[in-house]
């Protein structure tokens, strides 16, 4: 139904358009409101939001051109038609110049009437389309961007390589930074809930309507009672302000209690899988991240040495978790102090490195990755408060990780054939050709199975391997950037930099902390 205003300060006339409206026209239009002058037409366009204004060119006071102006002025979208007993030009071209669909000569005869409000109605109707159009293709990029962020936080949470996946992440998401903090949220139903599960639902869905309305943070996806969350930092931008918002925002009444939050440290964007253990462990350990102890520290004193940690990892992948076991009770050892309260830093790092396992083992298609997002739940060992129970958590924890990785992986042999021939090959110049001919496989047959099961290319995945041995062989600083570039696979050094830049969005130089530049 379109809702008209008539304007005019001749009574008969307003209660002759208004009369056949109401008999002829009904079914199409109503009148929602008059007025006698221009003034009160823009005061009344102001209360009714008419979709069509019937105006009279001359009442005293305000002119009906100036009032129509004043209603642009004001936001009106209202579609305009001109009554006057006048046929004159410069009126004419005024109103056209002002948007004037239409314009009645009076008396006003109701098939004129009938036809210019028609006219307007289709361009009142078209406005209404263009608006439902607009509409729809904001709720479908809303929708996409939800996806694309849920979908760049999932693989941070699950430690995926973003690689050349990355600026394609980022320009979806709309934003040029460069570094982000990640944060790690826990949600806690009351105790004694009906409904745990539920609650926990809940309690995600308030903090991610919280963030993202009154904050720069973006939530992900629920993974047991816990979930990622990310803020991109502009240039010379560390984020200090808006973690403490983050803090804040979970301490409003509807989560106050049941929500805690760690947050990461500032990163580069491609790092967002680092970020993601550092506020997983700062959560495990129980601080907040802002300020405490310097990330990498044990109560102050020296940095640790993570060769237990690189061994446990390694013993894990490569499917002996009898080694593992030996490197994690040296941990557990160290968990504790002389008298015996648990060190909450120790407790962070063994939680850290149980999210980094699950995350590799997912990678490698020993463990289903949504079971490893949940089993990313760390409450139990969170919820230990001295050495005795958090070592029992911890060895149970051990336990599954140490059955998921010595058990068979989920892949198809072939394809993991081909990615271990790509593993001990990297280095040298291989093909599809040739990796599929180390999996007994097509080139064609390989090729889908590495999109359908990793999702990604078997380039991608080469190229992935290959940033994966230099951004290690980099972090050595005996190994020149040519060294690093031809172990990595790549003869040119010219070329890798270009490629680890894009892979990365740093050069090899800028990447080890010097300035940019052959070495």
């Amino acid at each position: 139904m379109i809702r008209i205003l008539v304007a005019d300060d001749e009574r008969p006339v307003i209660e002759g358009v208004a009369m056949i409206v109401r008999r002829d026209l009904s079914d199409e239009f109503e009148v929602a409101g008059t007025a006698s002058s221009g003034r009160e037409a823009i005061e009344r366009a102001r209360e009714l939001a008419p979709d069509v204004v019937l105006m009279d060119v001359r009442m005293p006071g305000v002119s009906g051109l100036e009032a129509i102006r004043e209603m642009r002025r004001r936001g009106s979208t209202a579609v305009f038609v001109l009554m006057t007993a006048y046929e004159r030009f410069d009126i004419a071209r005024e109103a056209v110049e002002l948007g004037v669909v239409e314009y009645l000569l009076k008396p006003v005869a109701r098939e004129a009437l009938a036809e210019a409000l028609r006219q307007a109605a289709k361009v009142v109707e078209g406005r209404r389309e263009t608006e439902r159009a607009e509409l729809e293709r904001r709720e479908s990029e809303e929708g996409l961007r939800a996806f694309v962020e849920e979908g760049f936080l999932r693989a941070a949470m699950l430690g995926e390589r973003l690689g050349p996946a990355l600026p394609r992440y980022l320009a979806a998401l709309g934003t040029e930074a460069r570094r982000l903090r990640m944060a790690a949220l826990a949600f806690s139903p009351a105790p004694g809930s009906s409904d745990p599960e539920a609650e926990a639902r809940g309690l995600h869905a308030a903090a991610c309507a919280a963030l993202r309305y009154k904050s720069a943070w973006v939530g992900g996806p629920l993974a047991g009672r816990i979930c990622a969350a990310v803020m991109f930092l502009g240039p010379g931008e560390e984020g200090g302000g808006e973690g403490d918002a983050l803090v804040r925002l979970i301490e409003e009444p509807e989560l106050g209690g049941k929500v805690r939050a760690a947050v990461s440290a500032p990163r580069p964007v491609e790092e967002a899988p680092l970020a993601w253990s550092e506020a997983l462990s700062r959560l495990s350990a129980g601080d907040g991240g802002m300020h405490g102890p310097e990330y990498g520290r044990e109560d102050g004193g020296p940095a640790r040495d993570f060769g237990l940690d690189a061994e446990f990892l390694g013993a894990l992948v490569a499917g002996a978790p009898e080694r593992a076991a030996s490197s994690l009770e040296t941990l557990l050892g160290a968990a504790a102090d002389g008298s015996g309260i648990l060190r909450p830093a120790s407790a962070g790092r063994i939680a850290a490195l149980f999210a980094t396992a699950l995350r590799e083992l997912a990678v490698r298609g020993r463990v289903d990755g949504q079971k490893a997002l949940e089993a990313m739940d760390l409450r139990d060992l969170a919820s230990a408060r001295d050495p005795e129970a958090f070592t029992l958590a911890a060895r149970a924890r051990f336990a599954a990780l140490g059955e998921a990785a010595s058990g068979p992986s989920r892949r198809p042999p072939a394809l993991e054939r081909a990615m271990a021939f790509v593993r001990r090959n990297f280095a040298s110049q291989i093909s599809l050709d040739s990796a599929a001919d180390a999996a007994g496989i097509s080139a064609g047959r390989l090729s889908r199975l590495f999109v359908e099961e990793t999702g990604r290319g078997f380039s991608e995945f080469l190229t992935g391997v290959r940033m994966e041995k230099a951004r290690e062989l980099l972090s050595r600083p005996e190994v020149s950037i040519k060294e690093a570039a031809a172990a990595s696979g790549y003869p040119d050094a010219n070329y890798f930099a270009r490629l680890f830049k894009k892979e990365t969005g740093l050069t090899p130089s800028a990447f080890r902390g010097g300035e940019d530049g052959e070495a």
